[in-house]
C-alpha cells in the first residue's frame, strides 16, 4: 500500500477550508480570529467549509464541551457545510504503517535532555517505545498567504512524536491525516503554529500527498507579550453571549484585525477579506473584557 493510500484525500472539486476547534475549553477571541479567516478565505472563493472536532488528546477532550463549540460557532455565523467525524472515532494504524520507512521507535523521556529532541534513539533500532518521524536535514520553504515566502528548519524543534506509549497519536500526525482525508485544500491557523508547518509538511511529503495552502493569523497576546487563549485571559465568547454582547459586537472588533475595516458585519467582510491586509505579528490586547463593557 502506497503512502497515498493511507489517508485518501475526500474528492472535491471546490476549495475547502476547516473549522477545527478543540474541545478543551469554550471558544475566546483568539479562536475567533484564526476561524474568522478560515471562514472568510474559503466562502470568498466560493468554497466548502467543514467542522472537525479535534479532541485527538483524550485527556482534555469533553463532550460537553464540544456541544458547547458548535453553539459559539453558530452564533458568531461561522457556518459549516459538513461536519467530519472526530478523531476519537478515526483510526491512524493505516497511515503510521505507510510511514513506517520514515519513522523509528524511541525509549526517551523528557528528564532525558533539555531543549529539543536530539535523536538519541534514531539509530537504536527499538521494536517498541514512542514513534517519531525522522525529519531529514534542510529547510523546508513555504507560502504563508498573509506572510509571503517562509523559510523554516523543522529539525530545530527535534523529531516530533507521531504515537505515544499509550498507542495514542498526536495531533501532529491526526492533524494532517485529516486534512488529507477531509479534502481540506487551505490551512487557516494561529501564528503560534507557523513554525510547526515545517514538520507537517514534511509529513505530506512522506505520506505523498500535496500540502494545502497556509495562511497564519495575528496572535492576540497581553501587554506582557503572553498569549490570550483559553487558560489565560480571553473572554469566552460564551460568557461575552450572556453579558448581552451580539455577534456584530464581536466582529466590529475582529474584523480589523483581519484587515478588514469597511464591513462591521461578518456576511458583508466575505468580499473585502485579503490577507494581504492582515495584521502581522501579535495583537496587543490589555483586557479583552473591556472591550465588551
Amino acid at each position: 500500500m502506497s503512502a497515498r493510500g493511507a489517508a485518501t484525500s475526500a474528492p472535491s472539486s471546490q476549495p475547502t477550508g476547516r473549522l477545527a476547534p478543540t474541545p478543551s475549553g469554550r471558544l475566546h477571541l483568539g479562536n475567533v480570529v484564526a476561524f474568522g479567516a478560515a471562514w472568510l478565505s474559503a466562502r470568498q472563493a466560493r468554497g466548502r467549509v467543514v467542522l472537525r472536532i479535534e479532541d485527538v488528546d483524550v485527556g482534555r477532550a469533553r463532550a460537553d464541551l464540544a456541544q458547547g463549540l458548535r453553539e459559539d460557532l453558530a452564533w458568531l455565523g461561522l457556518t459549516w457545510d459538513v461536519e467530519t467525524p472526530p478523531q476519537q472515532t478515526r483510526s491512524y494504524a493505516e497511515a503510521l504503517a505507510a510511514l513506517r520507512p520514515h519513522t523509528y521507535a524511541c525509549h526517551c523521556t523528557r528528564r532525558d535532555w533539555s531543549g529539543p529532541y536530539p535523536g538519541t534513539c534514531r539509530d537504536r533500532l527499538h521494536r517498541d517505545g514512542v514513534v517519531r518521524l525522522r525529519l531529514p536535514e534542510g529547510e523546508v520553504t513555504f507560502v504563508d498567504r498573509a506572510l509571503g515566502q517562509q523559510h523554516v528548519d523543522p529539525t530545530t524543534l527535534g523529531d516530533p512524536v507521531l504515537q505515544r506509549l499509550d498507542g495514542v497519536c498526536t495531533y501532529t500526525l491526526a492533524v494532517v491525516v485529516d486534512d488529507i482525508r477531509d479534502g481540506v485544500t487551505e490551512v487557516v491557523r494561529g501564528g503560534d503554529l507557523l513554525v510547526a508547518t515545517g514538520a507537517q509538511v514534511r509529513l505530506y511529503e512522506a505520506l505523498d500527498a500535496p500540502p494545502p495552502s497556509w495562511l497564519h493569523t495575528p496572535m492576540l497576546v497581553d501587554v506582557s507579550g503572553r498569549k490570550l487563549g483559553k487558560s489565560h485571559g480571553s473572554q469566552a465568547i460564551a460568557a461575552l453571549r450572556q453579558a448581552g454582547a451580539s455577534p456584530d459586537d464581536v466582529w466590529r472588533r475582529v474584523l480589523p484585525w483581519l484587515g478588514v475595516h469597511g464591513p462591521k458585519h461578518l456576511h458583508d467582510a466575505v468580499m473585502a477579506f485579503d490577507p494581504s491586509r492582515m495584521a502581522h505579528g501579535s495583537i496587543v490586547v490589555a483586557d479583552d473584557r473591556a472591550e465588551f463593557g
